[in-house]
């Protein structure tokens, strides 16, 4: 290539194809293409009627074909110039001829939407030149993805018509990173799969680096990893791990241990604590009263469906703290009814509305330490009424009885 400071426009003709047609050339006996070239002629040079940007020429026994400028050209043409500068290519005509092919494809068709094969076809054309700034300028590709998709080409393999840019592209630069493991999933996939592969083939290695992470930090933090079937008797869960910050970010127990989860994150134990037996004693307790309160529900309520007609309203309402609010036909109400299938002719609704407002809640609540003194009292009062109308209560009953009596004389004691 060399600059020619003065080429004879009367020897500058347009480049052809072989069957004599102009690459990518305006009709210049239209009207509005005149017009373009004579406003064209006013933006050269007003001293050397020239261009800013020189025409691109090939030679060929004195004759110079235009393979880059054509409209440049026209416009000295108008202004009547002789001679001009050009650069003028050491290609033949014949392969300025094949750039021109596949640069007109192009260059012609910028608003045309390619589809993926139609663009790669193009590019894998234009490969066969060795200059990645060429191809980078004709394709309006980023030069460095021109290098990898020339360095993904070479394997295509058969499958060369069917990858899209994408797949080259992906495979140019696992190449070039070395990246063996990615290289062989995306030429083992076909066209409509590639993606899936390069996506499980990341996934997988997102895992392994977690991982790998995750297994660093609970080394640093002295917490050894188990296998995931051990023995978990004697610990207590504490957290659950996903990244080495997780593990970094915090105190852990003495004596912790980690179980590695799908590879990805880690569950945390612990010893639990020795057991207090004041503490354990307490939990027994309680967890008996509950057992005994339920049992006294239903010993009550069965008795109570079978003998409402004999117990006088007043005898239940009258053990309701005062103020309180008695919703007769509140849904407790009819809850009852068709829990025990009970018959429940007018009147007896006062009877069931107090029945279940006194047993709302238990003498020993969820979540306290102790029985509640106040609840425990509604207890007592409510089985001393019942047991006046007939009631006998069952023995698991007369132990609740008795914690709940015990309870009452400890807060009048403390008091």
């Amino acid at each position: 290539m060399y600059i020619n400071e003065k080429v004879p426009i009367e020897d500058v003709f347009p480049l052809k194809d072989e069957h004599g047609n102009d690459f990518a050339r305006r009709d210049y006996s239209a009207k509005a293409n005149r017009d373009y070239v004579a406003r064209l002629a006013e933006s050269f040079d007003k001293a050397t009627l020239q261009p800013d940007e020189m025409p691109v020429l090939v030679q060929d026994d004195g004759i110079y074909y235009i393979a880059a400028g054509n409209s440049r050209v026209e416009a000295m043409r108008h202004l009547g110039v002789k001679f001009f500068r050009a650069v003028v290519l050491d290609d033949t005509v014949e392969e300025a001829i094949e750039k021109k092919l596949l640069e007109t494809a192009v260059r012609t068709n910028v608003k045309k939407t390619y589809e993926d094969g139609e663009l790669a076809e193009f590019t894998r054309q234009l490969l066969l030149f060795g200059d990645d700034q060429y191809v980078s300028e004709v394709t309006g590709l980023d030069k460095s993805r021109v290098c990898r998709i020339r360095r993904g080409a070479p394997h295509a393999g058969e499958a060369v018509d069917q990858m899209p840019l994408e797949w080259y592209e992906a495979v140019g630069e696992a190449e070039e990173a070395g990246d063996a493991e990615t290289v062989e999933a995306l030429t083992a996939a076909s066209a409509s799969t590639w993606r899936l592969a390069l996506s499980q083939v990341r996934a997988k290695r997102d895992a392994e680096e977690r991982k790998a992470a995750i297994l660093e930090a609970l080394a640093w933090a002295g917490i050894p990893v188990e296998k995931g079937d051990e023995d978990k008797s004697g610990l207590r869960y504490v957290s659950s791990v996903e990244t080495a910050e997780d593990v970094k970010n915090r105190e852990w127990p003495d004596g912790s241990v980690a179980y590695m989860q799908w590879d990805s994150w880690a569950w945390i134990y612990a010893p639990k604590p020795e057991a207090d037996p004041a503490e354990e004693a307490a939990k027994a307790e309680r967890d008996t009263a509950r057992r005994q309160w339920n049992e006294t529900c239903k010993s009550r309520g069965e008795w109570l469906a079978g003998n409402l007609a004999e117990i006088e309203p007043g005898h239940l309402v009258g053990l309701l703290p005062n103020g309180s609010e008695l919703p007769v036909y509140a849904d407790d109400v009819i809850d009852f009814a068709e829990a025990y299938e009970a018959d429940i002719p007018i009147g007896p609704e006062v009877t069931i509305a107090a029945y279940c407002a006194l047993t709302e809640i238990s003498p020993w609540p969820e979540g306290l330490r102790s029985p509640d003194p106040e609840a425990c009292r509604l207890f007592v009062r409510l089985t001393n009424a019942l047991e006046l109308c007939g009631y006998e209560p069952p023995e698991a009953e007369q132990r609740l009885y008795q914690t709940c009596m015990d309870a009452i004389g400890k807060e009048d004691k403390d008091e």
